[in-house]
């Protein structure tokens, strides 16, 4: 299961150093680019609110309906 869970994190073929990591270490890096990615998108959500503040509140309901918010 860490396996398939380190290709989807990877979204392609995993490098070899990758594929000869022990289970737990394995798991340990899916869980780390899970972690990641969550922090990611909160920043990125938290970046894109920011720079719609900046918008006149007209427009903001136009802009995140465009944007699929």
């Amino acid at each position: 299961m860490t396996e398939s869970t380190l290709r989807a994190q990877f979204r392609g073929p995993l490098p070899a150093a990758v594929e000869a990591l022990p289970p737990e270490a394995a798991a340990d890096l899916a869980a780390a680019l899970r972690d990641a990615r969550e922090r990611q998108a909160a920043h990125l959500a938290a970046a894109t609110e920011d720079s719609l503040r900046q918008l006149p509140r007209l427009l903001r309901p136009l802009v995140r309906r465009a944007l699929g918010r």
